[in-house]
């Protein structure tokens, strides 16, 4: 699947396939919004969701990939055993 293609999906057919076929790589919230990032084949995908409509407002590839900063803070390193046994 190519960005063009996915870009033409309705936003219901976008967000079964990020749902069944992508990777959920984290969440931020910016005001009303959960903005969570998935990764999908070789792109990146932005799923913007309304806390207080309980909708989701628009689903979009990633263009600009110096957005990725915003998120790159709340990705939190795996904890190893030794660290939970401490």
């Amino acid at each position: 699947m190519t960005s063009d293609d996915f870009s033409k999906m309705t936003l219901a057919e976008k967000g079964l396939l990020v749902m069944n076929n992508g990777k959920h790589l984290t969440q931020i919230q910016k005001g009303d919004y959960l903005q969570n990032l998935y990764s999908l084949e070789d792109f990146f995908i932005e799923i913007y969701y309304s806390i207080s409509t309980d909708k989701i407002h628009k689903i979009e590839i990633m263009t600009d990939l110096s957005r990725i900063n915003q998120y790159i803070d709340d990705i939190k390193t795996p904890v190893t055993k030794e660290e939970e046994i401490q």
